[in-house]
């Protein structure tokens, strides 16, 4: 009798260890498991926001430097190339023409009538789908980001060298070619596919040519008058913001110099297609 009751008591204490030893790998998997779960979660919540982030912001440098592409391109149409294609890879974004910007430049001789010539720059827009935007206007590049801070990553074709007017001597000169850009076909393209660019031009027209003094006044409409007012201070120029930009109507700035030795316009008609 007292063998089978030490019997019984050695069971009972063995099969005690056997149930907490499997308590213990129970609580033990669940604690791996939630620790992996989150982990998991962690990484999923940051890791692919951050990738995310990556990957907008390569897009649109990517974009930006399709339109840097573009804008070299559109300085061989307007040196007499008949045309050059330039392919824009979309990524879930949307390439557009847009009306929302015009220019209007005039050169005032010393002692001479005014002369004006006023047109639609059309640029066309490329929308990114986090928000930001790059576009072509004028023959200069600029990019805008989300916050709606706008930068001008190439300048229009302006030159303000100075001019040798055939004494040996410089004098301060400025050579305006004005662009005026027209679409045609469909006015935009969107989704993850690659779109091709086509610009072409007609023959450059010189529109003015002249010595003596001049005051020059560009005005440009657009919803980036900041980013327009460096670019041409950047050229000698002052610039004054004649009205801000609202979300729903674009601005104004002017700009001017005065004294300027020789002044040469040169104008251009562009066409843009999409491909």
């Amino acid at each position: 009798m007292r063998g089978d009751r030490g019997s019984d008591a050695a069971r009972t204490s063995t099969a005690g260890r056997r149930t907490d030893r499997g308590v213990s790998e129970t609580i033990s998997f669940v604690l791996v498991f939630a620790l992996v779960v989150g982990s998991v979660g962690t990484v999923y919540a940051v890791g692919v926001s951050e990738l995310e982030q990556t990957r907008d912001a390569e897009r649109i440098e990517n974009a930006e430097r399709a339109f840097d592409v573009l804008a070299d391109n559109l300085r061989d149409v307007l040196e007499g190339a008949p045309s050059r294609g330039t392919e824009v890879k979309l990524a879930d974004s949307t390439v557009r023409s847009t009306d929302d910007a015009t220019m209007n430049v005039t050169v005032t001789p010393d002692g001479g009538t005014p002369q004006s010539w006023e047109f639609s720059l059309r640029p066309l827009v490329y929308e990114a789908a986090n928000g930001g935007e790059i576009r072509l206007s004028s023959g200069a590049v600029l990019r805008d980001d989300e916050r709606g801070e706008a930068s001008v990553v190439r300048g229009p074709p302006l030159l303000t060298d100075g001019v040798d007017d055939g004494t040996g001597e410089a004098d301060s000169g400025i050579r305006l070619t004005l662009v005026k850009q027209e679409h045609v076909g469909t006015v935009a393209v969107g989704g993850s596919k690659t779109v091709r660019i086509r610009t072409a031009a007609t023959r450059p027209r010189l529109f003015y040519d002249d010595t003596g003094g001049h005051d020059v006044s560009v005005n440009v409409t657009t919803p980036y008058t900041e980013a327009w007012s460096r670019q041409y201070e950047a050229s000698g120029f002052d610039c004054t913001e004649i009205s801000e930009p609202a979300p729903d109507a674009p601005g104004m700035v002017s700009c001017t110099v005065s004294d300027v030795d020789r002044v040469t316009v040169v104008w251009v008609r562009v066409t843009t297609s999409f491909e």
